[in-house]
């Protein structure tokens, strides 16, 4: 019997809708429009669940890598900064698929579980928000984003 992932969506804890294409390196909104998302005082594991519906990897030279940032203030700022979790996508080319691999491209659709704890380095990053940088020739990906708690049912 194999496993059953879930993702309950909770869209308070939304990162990004998916309701347009994004073209340029940016930080996502939130569901209520916010830079970022209040986690508390708690200590978090989850996972980011991001679900592509378009990635597009025409010209070879695309590169999509989405990270988790946490900070321990809402400026975000380098000192209090940290990457808690990162998903890179693109052609094999950028992403460093095997060679020959016809299936080293990201799909336009699929599933990402990333798991990610809020604290690092011994700091508890109480705000998160999604960034997506981007490069390329004509870069343009299409996703939805929440957090949800790691659950695996069998």
């Amino acid at each position: 019997m194999g496993l059953t992932r879930t993702y309950p969506i909770d869209t308070a804890l939304q990162l990004e809708d998916g309701a347009a294409a994004i073209t340029s390196t940016q930080v996502n909104a939130n569901a209520d429009g916010a830079a970022y998302l209040d986690l508390g005082d708690s200590l978090v594991h989850g996972a980011v669940v991001i679900s592509t519906s378009d990635v597009d990897c025409a010209s070879n030279d695309e590169s999509y890598k989405i990270e988790l940032q946490g900070g321990a203030d809402t400026s975000f700022s380098a000192a209090t900064n940290a990457i808690l979790a990162t998903l890179h996508l693109g052609p094999e080319e950028t992403t460093g698929a095997v060679p020959g691999d016809t299936t080293g491209d990201s799909p336009d659709a699929a599933v990402y579980y990333v798991p990610f704890c809020n604290d690092f380095g011994g700091t508890t990053h109480r705000y998160v928000r999604l960034k997506v940088t981007i490069a390329g020739t004509s870069p343009t990906i299409t996703y939805t984003a929440h957090l949800t708690q790691q659950r695996t049912m069998g």
